[in-house]
Parts: C-alpha cells; sequence; structure tokens
C-alpha cells in the first residue's frame, strides 16, 4: 500500500494539459502583454537588466535587440520568436500544469544558467527575463509578476524542447 501511495503522490507531479486558455488569453498574462519582440538566448553567467536599459550577462557586456550576431557577444545564441512559436510557448506556460495535489517537489542545487527568454518592449528596451537552468530545472524571473504557471516535473523539459526546434542548441543538448 506504501508503494501504491508514493507512485500515485509522484505521478501527482506530472505535466498534464488542466486548461485550454486562447493565446489571445494567455498573451494577457505579463511580461507577453507588453512585449514587442521575445527572444530564446543562450549563455554563460547570469543575466541582469543595466540601469542603461540593456540586458547583460554576468560579464557586463551588453545585449541589444539591435545586435549583429556574427560579432562578439556574450551571448551564444539568439533566436527572436515568431508568433507560431509565442503560441507554443505560452500554451506550455499557462495550460499545463500538476496532474493532482501536490505536496512537494524535487529540487537541485546547482544553479548555472546558461538559457533565457528576453523580453522587449515596443521600443526595444528590455522589459523582463525569465532565467533558465535546464541542468537543475531551476529559473529565475527579473519580476515577482512573472508567473510560469505550475512548475510541474516536465514542464522545463518541454520549454527545452521548444528552445531546441528554435535552434538553440547550448545549454539545452
Amino acid at each position: 500500500m506504501l508503494f501504491l501511495a508514493q507512485f500515485l503522490y509522484g505521478q501527482n507531479n506530472d505535466c498534464v494539459k488542466r486548461t485550454n486558455h486562447s493565446l489571445a488569453t494567455r498573451v494577457k498574462n505579463y511580461p507577453f502583454n507588453l512585449a514587442g519582440q521575445i527572444q530564446f538566448v543562450s549563455f554563460d553567467g547570469l543575466v541582469e537588466i543595466t540601469d542603461k536599459d540593456e540586458f547583460a550577462f554576468s560579464d557586463m557586456v551588453p545585449l541589444t535587440e539591435t545586435i549583429d550576431t556574427n560579432v562578439y557577444s556574450p551571448a551564444k545564441e539568439i533566436k527572436s520568436l515568431t508568433r507560431l512559436q509565442i503560441d507554443k510557448l505560452t500554451d506550455v506556460l499557462y495550460n499545463y500544469g500538476f496532474r493532482g495535489r501536490v505536496h512537494s517537489q524535487k529540487t537541485r542545487s546547482c544553479y548555472d544558467p546558461r538559457n533565457a527568454i528576453l523580453f522587449y518592449d515596443n521600443a526595444g528596451k528590455p522589459l523582463a527575463f525569465i532565467e533558465i537552468c535546464f541542468e537543475c530545472l531551476q529559473t529565475r524571473e527579473s519580476n515577482e509578476k512573472i508567473s510560469l504557471g505550475q512548475m510541474c516535473d516536465q514542464k522545463l523539459d518541454m520549454l527545452k524542447d521548444l528552445f531546441r526546434k528554435a535552434g538553440i542548441e547550448y545549454g539545452v543538448n
């Protein structure tokens, strides 16, 4: 009986599609509601928004919206998302959640992020970011208003797959 309880307990953390909110509803969530452009990036270090309204990584070399990826950058890969990719991203974030009631979640302590989702406003200035460590399955958001929905066990694996399909290799392979 104990084995069955532990099995069901673990299954409750699994991701399932719990809702079917439309794209129009999902993009009302911050920061999607204010974003003019959204990018997937790979890098080394941590992401910050500087007082000069630029994205910067731990080596503090700025990453601006107009960056030429053939020139030196702290970002290894940068992919601007299409409407279809934003649809898939918001579907994973806001329509997937826990299978059942959750009592605890697994965590690891490495936190060495190599990927992020960057949000720019309509004027091209940094708005927000979601930093991701796919190795230890943890995130850091630039603003407490950012919700990733219910962080069921496979959600970051689904996000990793979106990064991979967008052409990002570093940090996901």
